[in-house]
């Protein structure tokens, strides 16, 4: 059940007061938005029920949506139209009126029969025949399109070509490019660098550190230096700790040792930009609570390897002798 709403707007003028289009274009916007809100509040079911006769919000129909077919409810309806006829003029008669025009209507439309030898179908053959005769000629704005007639049988007929080449002597060179490429690394054994830190300026001795390369990342060789003499004074041990060039390393423990003379812990990082790389160490004795740091940069060390390919300039040659 559809609900509609017309909005009757009677605009009114006299011969004795003339106003602009404009100006009555905009009275008329105006008184006609005006009754909108009080059209709006009578759209509602209640408003419905009262003035569409047979209005209701859960028609019987809607259970035919998505239904599989609908052959029963039709052949349903069309019988109790057929017995309710005779009662024309009440509200509901006007569902039977609609159901009795879906079935009389087709037997009303007019059917056409078209032979074999309709004008229409005559006319058409004519065209497709020869379209000329109704376009006329078009050889006026297309010239591809030509009429020729010949009378001559086809003339076949045998052509042949000969390819020479002259001898002549090239000579032609295939180069070996060797490029080489410098790749960050270092060989064991190969010396790093050497970091150092005070972390007792009132000791006779201060902290150093040796880095070199191993097989499997640095060794760390950690010892105290004497600080008139600079001689080594004591030994704080050897230690293969992970890290490769070219990396950021995080803090990563070196030698330490905790017995009843020595109370001792290190640590290392390393941060690298481009080539340049800093190695920074850290001394912290737990026992007397105390830390120091010291840091060194240091350019990494690179290893060069040689990539090789060749410039075949006899290729083309080649490809001409074959």
């Amino acid at each position: 059940m559809r609900r509609h709403v017309i909005i009757v707007l009677a605009l009114l003028s006299t011969g004795a007061y003339a106003e602009p289009l404009s100006d009555a274009f905009s009275q008329g916007g105006t008184l006609g938005r005006s009754g909108n809100q009080a059209a709006r509040n009578t759209l509602n079911s209640s408003a419905a029920t009262s003035n569409v006769p047979g209005y209701t919000a859960n028609p019987p129909e809607a259970a035919y949506f998505g239904g599989s077919g609908i052959s029963a409810p039709a052949a349903a309806a069309t019988r109790a139209c057929a017995d309710a006829r005779g009662d024309g003029g009440s509200f509901a008669s006007q569902r039977c009126n609609a159901v009795d025009f879906s079935q009389t209507n087709p037997s009303r439309r007019p059917s056409f029969t078209i032979g074999p030898n309709d004008p229409l179908r005559a006319g058409a053959k004519t065209i497709t025949a020869n379209p000329q005769t109704i376009a006329g000629n078009i050889a006026g704005t297309y010239s591809d399109c030509t009429i020729q007639s010949s009378a001559q049988p086809p003339i076949f007929e045998t052509r042949m070509c000969h390819q020479a080449r002259t001898m002549e002597r090239l000579s032609c060179d295939k180069i070996l490019i060797v490029t080489p490429v410098a790749t960050p690394g270092c060989t064991p054994g190969q010396f790093l660098t050497h970091v150092t830190a005070d972390p007792c300026p009132s000791c006779v001795d201060y902290l150093a550190y040796d880095f070199t390369c191993g097989t499997n990342g640095y060794e760390m060789h950690a010892f105290t230096i004497e600080k008139d003499s600079g001689r080594v004074n004591t030994e704080l041990g050897t230690l293969n700790v992970p890290g490769s060039l070219n990396t950021h390393i995080p803090n990563t423990a070196g030698p330490s040792r905790f017995d009843g003379f020595y109370c001792f812990e290190t640590y290392y990082s390393q941060t690298c930009a481009d080539v340049n790389c800093t190695i920074g160490v850290w001394f912290s004795n737990p026992c007397q609570d105390t830390s120091n740091y010291g840091a060194k940069t240091f350019v990494m060390p690179t290893t060069t390897a040689f990539t090789d390919s060749w410039d075949d300039q006899c290729a083309t040659l080649e490809a001409r002798a074959r």
